[in-house]
């Protein structure tokens, strides 16, 4: 066989073989979730054929699309609180001094598809935060641990007193760590309402007292206050700006029989 039958012959077998070009293109996908902006990377990897012009897809990043799925924030929540239900006298606060006071860390984890955009969006948040609730007494009355010296067994509760001096400040402080799980939903508009509950203990609890004039005190103790307590809780904002929330407990603040039966609530603004 000459030459230049050997060549023909090689390249009548090498006809049906098809060379591939293959190529990696990166592109950004910008999510935006309760207002928060979300830039992720997907890298694609194509092969073409240059005899049939076929674009086939054969990979996709898919950890940049499940890290959407999943945010987090730091909030402070800032405002006042009180008490509903049949206060005894004197048990009455006043209302601008009590305020409440709450450091919140969320893991928010979105329940939608995350590559879907202009649809109403779910956020399921969880994460611990530390709250405090701070009870401040009208005119020149303090809290007290009520104990009788005549019978141990009688438990530990709390009442009001008055007291010989001119008070300039007398409040219960109570420190809570809680865990909230809140629902919230991101609407087309930009309107964000999150509904939920938490569940906490106590941490500390104390009393303060300032005199005109004089030096302020302070008194750790229970003040028969209920160890664990739960609430219901909501949140309504716009994007990722600051939201009025609301919160009520019906779990009692005092334990049965020690304290009135009494439930707190706080509203305000969650920074």
């Amino acid at each position: 066989m000459n030459t230049s039958h050997t060549f023909a012959l090689l390249a009548l077998l090498l006809a049906p073989v098809v060379s591939t070009a293959q190529t990696t293109n990166t592109t950004s996908t910008t999510v935006i979730v309760n207002g928060d902006t979300t830039v992720t990377n997907e890298t694609t990897t194509v092969t073409r054929s240059r005899r049939s012009g076929v674009t086939i897809n054969l990979s996709r990043n898919r950890a940049s699309r499940a890290a959407q799925r999943f945010s987090k924030d730091f909030g402070i929540y800032l405002g006042v609180n009180n008490y509903s239900g049949s206060a005894p006298a004197g048990f009455d606060v006043r209302p601008g001094a009590s305020r409440f006071v709450a450091l919140s860390w969320r893991r928010n984890i979105l329940l939608t598809n995350p590559a879907v955009s202009g649809k109403t969006k779910l956020q399921l948040g969880i994460g611990p935060e530390i709250a405090w609730n701070n009870f401040v007494l009208d005119g020149n009355l303090r809290f007290t641990n009520d104990n009788d010296p005549f019978s141990s067994a009688k438990p530990q509760g709390i009442r009001v007193v008055a007291d010989s001096r001119d008070l300039k400040k007398s409040k219960l402080t109570v420190c809570q760590f809680n865990v909230p799980v809140v629902l919230n939903i991101a609407f087309k508009s930009g309107l964000t309402l999150g509904v939920g509950a938490y569940a906490g203990i106590r941490l500390d609890s104390y009393t303060k007292v300032k005199p005109e004039g004089g030096d302020p005190t302070r008194d750790h103790g229970p003040y028969a206050l209920n160890n664990v307590r739960w609430g219901l809780t909501t949140e309504l904002g716009w994007r990722n700006e600051a939201r009025l929330f609301v919160r009520y407990e019906p779990s009692n603040l005092f334990r049965d029989g020690q304290g009135p039966n009494l439930n707190a609530w706080a509203v305000g603004v969650r920074l």
